[in-house]
């Protein structure tokens, strides 16, 4: 009798657990990150007699959770990849909005100024067209000027949203080294058997931390789950989680970097995120700075080559033509480790083949290296005025004394929003060729004169009058001087003008030069400004200034395409993985409604074996009794 009592018995308690761990699924339909648990009913250990081996009825063993391991670990890989390429669309297409605009693109500007350009080249006397050059000229700037205020708040932008992340991702580690006393506890507690609940609050916590950061994970004996970052530094081990903190550049760049404490402290591990909200940032961030790099190259190209160009022509008043727009003064950033005292100076040397980015320099103890991604190059040039280090158009001079493993940045995009119009007066514009060149009606060689280009602009006598007598097809007299070696591919310099020539001279031959009037129509200087719009000097030949602009939109129009379409792939292999999660551990309410009447006619029944069992026994007594 006692048998059946403890069958029954047996029976009510586990249905009744089915029935409470139903409810508790119902409960959680629409809880983020619930698993559906399920109790698992077990045979109770039977009773061997002599007449044979009977049951003692049912237990609930455990509760289990439905969960696939493998789905958690695609959750996780796509939170990190969704993360990512979020933060590079977002900006990336910030950019080409920016860009794209009819009032901030630098092709209409371009287009505008050259075609005003041209208009002075056709009338070099005309006060309105030198006014619409000036004009034109401000507008571009403006252009630029907008542009690089845009990006230094992007920049901002970035830089809040990576202390943001930083935050939220240490605010992650905390609760999920919470998580892990909680579940060893619990797990403790119960024999072994797994907190489940507790188990969904901390796989969803990994998926959210995931989003922030590409993180991998390790499993202890214990049921701990230990997290690191992909450099290898731990963020949660057992009941202790480590934070990132926010490092500043030691090269002075625009965005923070990222470290984390260590129990040797604080290690840099910016250049070993490749995943989650912050490896998004610091790519967005190279992004930007690589579209700030090309701007630059392409304003500081088009201003120092056009003032170049300028100052090879003559004012109306007979001057020599001025700066148009403000000359740059391009920035060096020291690393913050260096030991030694060295400064550079770094200036434009060549502005049609200016680097698109600001390049590293490093001092290895006996030269000086140029760093591009990890690749160190060694620089020509001795570092001196007369001999500097080249970085394709920039010309660096060294002050002071390196010590080995010094660093430095050129930082030409700090000059993008310092670009300005110098000039402001219409009757500034030198339109006109500063030297006119007659030869001799009595020469009797075939030389001719090639090109006539201010080289020196501020040098002693510049436009002055001279004269030119061949004494020998390779000796020339200037101004009735000793004679000079001249080169056919050199030609001579007078005054700060280098004229070359073809052709062959004979003893004798004469050229005259006299500065252009003032006043004068002459428009050989406006016509050389105009000709740098068609001719392809800029990015060492390859591009026209119109080619640079074009490029640059078209450069970043393609990221930002790329980037969108990688973070709709992204998303889309997360609703996949997510999809299927559901299928495995989301809360089915017809299912559960079937189980439930399933297990509620179950513990009817056990109650009915309970009922007999106390029947029966009440039949025994009365047995008994009599």
């Amino acid at each position: 009798m006692s048998d059946l009592f403890s069958i029954g018995s047996s029976a009510l308690l586990s249905y009744r657990r089915a029935l409470d761990t139903i409810g508790h699924n119902v409960a959680n339909v629409d809880t983020v990150g619930y698993s559906r648990q399920q109790v698992t009913l077990s045979t109770r250990t039977p009773t061997a007699t002599g007449q044979g081996v009977y049951g003692n009825g049912v237990y609930a063993s455990t509760v289990t959770r439905s969960a696939s391991d493998l789905v958690q670990q695609r959750l996780v890989s796509g939170a990190s990849q969704v993360g990512y390429f979020q933060m590079q669309s977002e900006l990336a297409v910030r950019l080409d909005s920016l860009l794209s605009d009819s009032s901030l693109s630098v092709g209409a500007g371009l287009d505008g100024f050259f075609t005003a350009v041209e208009a002075v080249a056709a009338d070099p006397t005309s006060t309105a067209a030198r006014q619409s050059l000036l004009a034109a000229g401000e507008d571009f700037v403006r252009r630029i000027g907008t542009l690089s205020h845009q990006f230094q708040a992007l920049d901002g932008e970035l830089a809040f949203e990576f202390e943001s992340a930083v935050a939220s991702t240490n605010g992650l580690s905390s609760q999920i080294a919470d998580l892990n006393e909680q579940i060893a506890l619990a797990t403790g507690r119960s024999g072994g058997n797994p907190p489940n609940d507790l188990l969904d609050q901390r796989d969803e916590l990994i998926r959210t931390l995931a989003g922030e950061l590409d993180i991998r994970t390790v499993m202890s004996d214990t049921g701990e789950l230990n997290v690191f970052a992909q450099s290898g530094q731990a963020l949660v081990l057992g009941a202790q989680a480590y934070s990132l903190t926010v490092v500043d550049d030691p090269l002075g760049g625009s965005l923070p970097q990222l470290g984390i404490e260590t129990q040797g402290g604080v290690v840099n591990i910016s250049n070993q995120v490749g995943g989650g909200r912050l490896g998004g940032i610091l790519a967005a961030s190279d992004g930007l700075s690589a579209t700030r790099g090309q701007l630059t190259q392409l304003a500081l190209g088009i201003t120092e080559q056009f003032n170049a160009v300028h100052a090879q022509g003559m004012t109306p008043d007979g001057q020599a033509g001025g700066a148009v727009f403000s000359s740059a003064s391009i920035g060096v950033q020291t690393h913050a480790a260096n030991s030694g005292g060295a400064g550079l100076t770094v200036s434009v040397a060549d502005p049609g083949n200016l680097p698109g980015h600001d390049p590293e320099l490093r001092f290895d103890g006996s030269q000086w290296l140029r760093v591009d991604g990890g690749t160190a190059v060694a620089l020509s040039g001795a570092g001196t005025a007369d001999d500097p280090l080249m970085i394709d158009g920039l010309s660096v001079v060294v002050g002071g004394t390196p010590a080995a493993n010094d660093r430095f940045r050129v930082d030409l995009g700090s000059e993008l929003g310092a670009v300005r119009m110098q000039l402001s007066d219409p009757d500034g514009i030198a339109a006109a060729g500063a030297l006119n060149v007659e030869a001799s009606a009595t020469n009797t060689g075939t030389l001719a004169v090639d090109q006539v280009t201010a080289e020196q602009g501020d040098a002693a006598g510049f436009g002055a009058a001279a004269s030119l007598v061949f004494t020998a097809l390779d000796q020339v007299s200037i101004d009735g001087g000793a004679a000079v070696p001249y080169d056919a591919q050199t030609g001579v310099l007078v005054n700060g003008t280098r004229l070359t020539f073809t052709g062959t001279p004979a003893a004798g031959d004469r050229f005259d030069l006299s500065p252009t009037g003032a006043g004068s129509a002459d428009n050989r200087a406006a016509q050389a400004l105009a000709d740098l719009a068609g001719s392809s000097w800029m990015r060492d030949g390859l591009d026209r200034p119109a080619d640079a602009a074009a490029r640059l939109v078209s450069t970043v129009g393609n990221h930002a395409a790329t980037a969108e379409a990688a973070y709709a792939g992204a998303q889309t292999i997360q609703s996949a993985d997510l999809a299927e999660q559901d299928a495995i551990s989301g809360v089915n309410l017809d299912e559960e409604a079937a189980n439930l009447m399933r297990f509620e006619q179950a513990y009817q029944a056990a109650a009915q074996v309970l009922s007999v069992a106390s029947g029966l026994f009440d039949t025994l007594l009365s047995a008994v009794r009599r």
